[in-house]
């Protein structure tokens, strides 16, 4: 299973994160954030950006740094 996310699409270069899941495919996570938005591909594509959340390593975390 991979994580992905739904981001605002906008002009600018800053984008919000609106919510993730994890799923197989990026279509299977289109469509599940299609069905949850209740939006026809047109709206959605102009709306919203679904993309691969890369995972952070577990070993690391903010007292070590990036060791």
């Amino acid at each position: 299973m991979t994580k992905f996310g739904l981001y605002t699409k906008s002009t600018s270069e800053n984008r919000s994160h609106v919510m993730s899941t994890t799923i197989d495919t990026l279509p299977e996570a289109r469509a599940y954030f299609m069905g949850m938005k209740r939006l026809t591909v047109e709206q959605f594509d102009k709306l919203y950006d679904v993309t691969l959340i890369e995972d952070i390593k577990p070993n690391r975390n903010l007292l070590f740094g990036n060791q």
